[in-house]
């Protein structure tokens, strides 16, 4: 399943690939989707769990019911199902081929991260607080770390975290800003005084207001800047 939500008049826009959450595609992420559309993006989200993931979407509190499908995931897979939404918004004819990019939240800043690696045509990357920079260990459904792939990437990359993020240590953003670095990544990274993991997350246990504000008007504005809206 992959939803769409399209901005008004014909086009061409440019599109973006959102990443869910390791929750599946709730309102939250419907949210998002719509928001971005009214800003003048075509935006596909795709289901990377092919209908298996958690039972109920809108829970974040329940920790227990969500980890179980994403130490699950197939990561291949999942980043190559954003890419073929991403093909898919460059096949339509109200969508520029040259201005559609990956947008992504939690687990699915990662699986759109990887997706944005292999995807050479994608035109820009905007990850919230992604949670996989590296994995436990390496399988045939982790084959290789985030972290290890960013030199590859072709596109403008915002990077978003909270300094209180206790998946992501202070070491493990300085790595990952080396890596781009070293490979001339065209970058930026915030980072948010008092926020956790998953501050954009609309429950309590994780919201963090004044984070969640800057940071989507952050974004806003380094997507509208590198890749701008169609004029109306």
């Amino acid at each position: 399943m992959t939803l769409q939500f399209e901005p008004d008049g014909p086009g061409p826009h440019p599109g973006l690939v959102l990443g869910m959450e390791a929750t599946g595609i709730n309102h939250f992420i419907r949210d998002i989707g719509a928001q971005l559309a009214a800003l003048g993006y075509v935006v596909a989200i795709p289901d990377y769990y092919r209908g298996g993931g958690p039972a109920d979407p809108e829970d974040y509190d329940d920790i227990e019911a969500i980890m179980p499908h994403t130490f699950a995931l197939d990561f291949p897979q999942a980043a190559r199902d954003l890419i073929a939404a991403a093909d898919a918004l460059r096949a339509r004819d109200d969508v520029d081929a040259e201005r559609v990019g990956y947008w992504g939240y939690c687990t699915g800043a990662s699986v759109a991260l990887l997706a944005a690696c292999l995807d050479r045509l994608s035109a820009i990357a905007v990850a919230f607080y992604p949670s996989q920079p590296t994995f436990a260990e390496l399988t045939p459904q982790r084959p290789a770390h985030l972290i290890d792939l960013l030199w590859q990437l072709t596109c403008p990359l915002l990077l978003v975290y909270g300094d209180q993020d206790v998946i992501m240590s202070a070491e493990q953003l300085a790595a990952v800003r080396d890596r781009l670095e070293r490979a001339g990544v065209d970058h930026e990274v915030r980072v948010y005084a008092g926020a956790g993991h998953a501050f954009s997350a609309p429950t309590p246990t994780f919201h963090h207001a004044e984070a969640d504000a800057a940071s989507w008007g952050d974004a806003v504005e380094y997507l509208t800047a590198r890749v701008p809206p169609s004029p109306a």
